[in-house]
C-alpha cells in the first residue's frame, strides 16, 4: 500500500478532528507483514485514529498475535460471515486511507520478469479501502487491529494481477469511490454490495516503469 498524505491531510479529506496521539509518517510503501500502526476512519469517531496494527485479530483469540496476524490482513468479502477470522467482526467497518496500492504484473508465465501497477482512484489523491477492524486484550496487552477486504478482479484488475490466470484466479482490494464510504460504514447494507462485478470502483493502473524485476 501508500500512503503519502500527513495525518493533518487524512483529518482534513475526512472531515475528522486529529489526535494529538496520532503519528505517522507518510511513505511510498507500506509493508502489510510489518503490522506497522495505520490511519483508519470508524464511524463511532470523530477523530483519525492511528494506532490499529494491519492483519486482523479477533476479539477471542487465545494464542499470541504474532501466530496469526501475517494470515489475516486482507479479507474476503464473499467469506465474511462464514470464517472464524472475519465473522466476530462482520459489522466493524472502516475505511482505509490510502493513495495507492502496488500489484505486480507477470510478464512472461513463470514471473521471471514484473512490472509494478499503481492503483489509484481517479477521484484524487486520498481514497478509501475498505476495512473491518478489531480489539483484542489478553488482559495485559490491548491490541486494535484491522484488514483490508478483497473481491473478484475487474477487468483491469484481471489484466494486471495475472499470477494465477491460469486458474482464473484474480483478486483486488475492495477500493470504495468517495459517495458510497458512508454506506460501507452502514452494517445494515451487505457487504456483498460492494463486491465486483456488482460494484465497480473508478480506479485508474499506472505502470511503473522504474520498478522492473527480472529473475534468471
Amino acid at each position: 500500500m501508500q500512503l503519502l498524505a500527513s495525518p493533518r491531510e487524512i483529518a482534513q479529506r475526512y472531515r475528522v478532528e486529529l489526535a494529538d496521539r496520532c503519528r505517522f509518517e507518510p511513505s511510498d510503501v507500506i509493508n502489510a507483514f510489518e503490522h506497522l500502526p495505520h490511519p483508519i476512519i470508524l464511524k463511532e469517531s470523530s477523530e483519525l485514529t492511528c494506532q490499529h496494527k494491519w492483519g486482523l485479530v479477533p476479539p477471542d483469540w487465545k494464542a499470541a498475535p504474532e501466530a496469526l496476524w501475517d494470515y489475516t490482513p486482507t479479507a474476503k468479502l464473499e467469506y465474511i460471515s462464514k470464517r472464524y477470522s472475519w465473522k466476530q467482526v462482520s459489522e466493524n467497518r472502516c475505511l482505509v486511507p490510502a493513495t495507492g496500492y502496488y500489484e505486480f504484473h507477470w510478464n512472461d508465465r513463470r514471473g521471471r520478469s514484473k512490472t509494478r501497477f499503481c492503483i489509484r482512484h481517479a477521484s484524487g489523491k486520498i481514497f478509501s479501502l475498505a476495512g473491518l477492524y478489531s480489539y483484542w486484550t489478553n488482559g495485559r496487552v490491548y491490541l486494535r487491529t484491522f484488514a483490508v477486504c478483497t473481491t473478484s478482479a475487474n477487468e483491469t484488475m484481471q489484466t494486471i494481477h495475472n499470477k494465477d490466470a491460469a486458474k482464473n484466479y484474480h483478486r483486488m482490494p475492495v477500493m470504495l469511490n468517495p459517495d458510497d464510504e458512508s454506506s460501507w460504514l452502514d452494517p445494515s447494507i451487505s457487504h456483498l454490495e460492494f463486491g465486483y462485478p456488482l460494484y465497480k470502483p473508478d480506479l485508474i493502473a499506472i505502470p511503473d516503469a522504474g520498478i522492473q524485476e527480472t529473475l534468471f
